[in-house]
This record gives structure tokens, sequence and C-alpha cells, in this order.
């Protein structure tokens, strides 16, 4: 059961990275638009300029709705000044977003802001609506996003199942998060439980040019694997056959890579193989410092390690070269260590022999556990990646805050992950041979297979 409900929260993750897609944003507006304060007038009529504002950043004291108080416009407003606070004090990718994916989250921001002054008869799951929308291009970074009822109501059955969710269920607790949440859930889940436990992990198969080639195509991970593991043990027994594995996983968007590093890369090794990996991050004591409304561990359970392995940047730049190192982005931070990534091989069904040549086919909608795998691959040199540039979505363990007013949850990753070279993972894995122009990546790796590449 505990392993059902973490695998029905890593398939709602995936299919909101899935239904997110990079369309055209909402065009900038000429001036950041902001209403007027309660005092000065009762409607949100006014405009001042941007040189009038205050960042953000700057402050920590917000509206706060009283106990029996009706939402107002400023109440959603100071939500959304709440969230862009806790992103920029908190959120690893604010820079990275813009050069690696070229999303401004302040202009989505500022047309958040828009349409919460022009929207007549706001409430909550307008609201939520907005917002959703409004921040639908940051879904694609670091795991960011608005926490649904139906989320909610899943997060709190495997906290009590697991208690692994390290303070999700005072989050929960909240007075105005109970209020929010508690009158969108539904009583009867059934058949959506019904749904996912009957969903299976599988893979397909097929050969390809005079017997030469095999192709396995790898979907979300998610569900049972019994299924799939048994079609790698078969293939495997007569992969000397080939001369060509192409592992084809695009479109992955992501969940527990682990049957693709155990059953796949440790099929290739009778030894553990590692990579090398270098954590940054925000100072840890700003999650006292937003009580009430502290972030915590969300979907996943705290993986973070002891202040005893935590490092100055300085310390860490002066032992290690990074030659593509964004220093934009690491100036945000306080604190880094090292950490490995391992690949083990499954027990029981024993190391592979293959003197054939490996591919594994990338593009821009692989994220999370997908991009991880895609980055270890490309690592440890198990195979040669032909497509695009992969997504991200990949940070550490996973915060939760929740908006002061209306109690919605938001969520995004931690850690500012880099592999040896100092290239963050957010940014995703760079194949070895892009498409060829006219070429998707499968006629690319058969053009450069028939080439001799």
């Amino acid at each position: 059961m505990k392993l059902f409900l973490v695998v029905i929260l890593i398939v709602l993750t995936a299919f909101s990275l899935m239904a997110c897609g990079t369309g055209e944003e909402d065009a900038a507006p000429d001036e950041m638009v902001v209403a007027p304060s309660p005092e000065s007038t009762p409607t949100p009529t006014l405009e001042p300029t941007r040189d009038e504002i205050e960042p953000y950043a700057t402050r920590p004291d917000f509206l706060i709705r009283e106990d029996d108080e009706e939402l107002t416009v400023y109440h959603f407003l100071a939500d959304l000044d709440y969230l862009m606070w806790v992103l920029e004090n908190n959120f690893p990718f604010m820079y990275t977003a813009y050069w690696a994916r070229g999303i401004d989250i302040n202009l989505l921001a500022d047309n958040a802001r828009r349409a919460i002054i022009d929207t007549e008869r706001l409430d909550e799951d307008i609201f939520f609506d907005l917002v959703e929308e409004k921040f639908t291009p940051l879904m694609l970074i670091g795991h960011f996003a608005f926490i649904p009822p139906l989320q909610f109501q899943l997060q709190l059955m495997l906290s009590d199942v697991m208690g692994a969710h390290l303070m999700f269920h005072e989050l929960a607790d909240l007075p105005h998060v109970r209020r929010f949440y508690s009158a969108r859930t539904t009583d009867d889940i059934s058949d959506f439980l019904e749904y996912f436990e009957a969903r299976t992990f599988d893979i397909s198969i097929t050969i390809k040019e005079d017997e030469s080639i095999a192709v396995v195509t790898i979907p979300p991970f998610s569900g049972d694997s019994e299924e799939a593991e048994n079609k790698i043990i078969e293939l495997y027994a007569r992969l000397n056959d080939f001369d060509h594995l192409i592992i084809d996983m695009r479109g992955n968007s992501g969940g527990w890579p682990d049957f693709f590093t155990g059953f796949i890369m440790g099929r290739h090794t009778d030894i553990a193989t590692s990579a090398e990996l270098f954590v940054f991050f925000k100072d840890g004591e700003y999650i006292t410092r937003l009580e009430p409304y502290a972030l915590t561990t969300g979907i996943l359970p705290a993986r973070a390690p002891g202040r005893s392995v935590f490092g100055s940047i300085d310390e860490l730049l002066a032992k290690n070269e990074f030659p593509q190192l964004v220093q934009g982005d690491i100036d945000r931070f306080t604190y880094a260590f090292s950490a490995t990534a391992h690949i083990t091989p499954p027990v029981g069904v024993g190391r592979v022999d293959f003197d054939g040549e490996v591919w594994l086919l990338v593009d821009e909608r692989m994220f999370s556990g997908a991009q991880i795998a895609a980055w270890l691959a490309k690592d440890t040199g198990f195979a040669t990646l032909v497509g695009e540039i992969t997504g991200g979505c990949w940070g550490g363990f996973r915060l939760l805050s929740a908006m002061p007013n209306t109690g919605i949850l938001f969520q995004f990753d931690a850690f500012y992950i880099t592999d040896r070279y100092g290239r963050p993972l957010e940014a995703g894995t760079v194949p070895h041979h892009f498409n060829r122009p006219g070429m998707d990546a499968m006629e690319t790796v058969l053009a450069l297979i028939a080439e001799g590449a």
C-alpha cells in the first residue's frame, strides 16, 4: 500500500509535466500592475509604475485574513506576493529558469497580478485556476506545482501510512489550509485508486535492420515493472545477437528510474558504478524564518544530509574545476556539498557481456527520473545520446509552503544540483549528437549506424 501510494503521487506529477506545454507566454505588460492599498481606495483601479513598488523580497509582512473575514482582492494579491517572496528567497532556479528555458518568473507574476485585478467575483477556486494557468511554464522547472485537492488527499493518506512526509501533516492542520482542502476533497476515491492499481509499467521491444538492431522503448516509470523486467531478461539473454541496442526514452516524463539504472544499466557491470554530483542550496535556516507557513518536505521523504557535511561554496569551488558553472546561479546560494549517485547491478540476474554499441534517444519532453537516467547514461559512458537536450525537473527533495490567506499549498525542489562540470541538471542533459536537419532522433541514429559512427 505504501509503495502504491508513492507511485500514484509520482504518476500525478508525471501527468502534470506531460500536460504542461512550452507554449508562448502571455504578452508582457508595459508596467507591472499593482493594486492600491486598501486604505487608499476600495477598488483596485490604480496602476503605479514599477519604480514605486517595493521588491517582494523585502516585504515579509503580508496582509493576513482574519478567521471569519471574507477574502478580498487584496488577500489574493497578498498570496501572490507571498508566493513570489518564497520563490525569491528559496527557489534554486529563479535565474536558471530564464537562461535555460526562457521563463521569466517575474513576468509570470506580473501577468497573474493583472489577471487577479481584472477578474470579477474572484474566489479561491478561480484564484487557484488563475495562478495555475499563469505559472504553467514554471511547472517544467524544479517540480514547481500548486497542490490540487486530490493530490493533497493522497499525500495525507501517505503521511498517515508512512509518516515519511516530515511536517506535511502540520501544514495540513493549519486552519486556513484545512479550510481550503477539506471543502474540496471527496469521500470516495476508490475508482481512482482502482485505476492506478491496475496500471503496469511495460516496455516495447522491436528489431530493426536485418535483425542487427534491438530497440527498447521505455515509457514513464510507473506501476508494476515485473513484466518489463521479464522482457529485458529475455532480450538480454540473446543481446549479443545484435550489433546495436537503441533505448528510446523520448517523451518519458519521469518517475523512479530504478528500472533503467538497475535492470538496464546495471546489467552491463558486475560492480557498482557511481557518478559525482554537487549540491548548492540556500540558507537552511530559512525554514524557521517562514513559520508559521514553514517550508517542509513534500512528496518525497527528506533526504537532506546532516549539517556536518555542509560546506562553504568557496571551499567546494577551490577543490573542483567547474568549466560550465553559471556564476549568476551560484551567487544565490549559501551552502554546498558533494554527493554520489550509484548504479547497482540487480540481484540474481547476472551481468550481460555485450560487445555492441548502446544508444539512448532523448528529447526535451524527458523530465525528473528520465532526465536523471539520461545524465547517468552520459556521465558514466554507458550510452551515446542522440536527439535534443532533455528537460529538467530535478533538484533533490521537495519543499512545500502554504499561502497565508487561501491556504493553497505549492511545492518546489530544494537543491541546485550540478554534474562534475558544473552544469545544473535542471538545464537538461546535452546529447552527443543532435538531430540532423529534417530527421528525428531515430532517423539520426540509424544514419549514424549506417555510417559506422
